[in-house]
């Protein structure tokens, strides 16, 4: 029985190691979470930019300023990783979670930069 429970699982074992990703594939989904992070990063950057102008244009609301980008800087983690619940432990995920993080990123500096006129 130990035996047939043995060649049971290590043909199971096989059947997934089969179905793992080519060389090509495993480069274009680095590729993409390469990318997906670097325009995350962007989006990040051009943010903290936003932010610097509005302090620097409304200078007595500094501290208030501060405080909203540490609470939409929790509020994006947050809606993002419940956003793309779906995608956990899966290929997408990176990409996913990094398109979402730079539209909201994108949507909160579009809001600081608002506040510049």
């Amino acid at each position: 029985m130990k035996i047939i429970s043995f060649i049971f699982l290590l043909s199971i074992a096989s059947f997934n190691l089969s179905a793992a990703f080519t060389e090509p594939e495993m480069s274009q989904l680095a590729e993409i979470n390469k990318k997906s992070i670097a325009k995350t990063e962007m989006g990040r950057k051009y943010l903290d930019d936003r932010v610097n102008v509005a302090i620097k244009n409304r200078p007595k609301e500094k501290n208030q300023l501060i405080d909203l980008r540490n609470s939409w800087d929790a509020t994006i983690r947050k809606k993002c990783k419940l956003a793309i619940s779906e995608s956990l432990n899966t290929d997408a995920e990176v990409a996913e979670e990094n398109l979402c993080l730079y539209s909201e990123y994108k949507s909160a500096a579009d809001f600081f930069e608002g506040l510049n006129y």
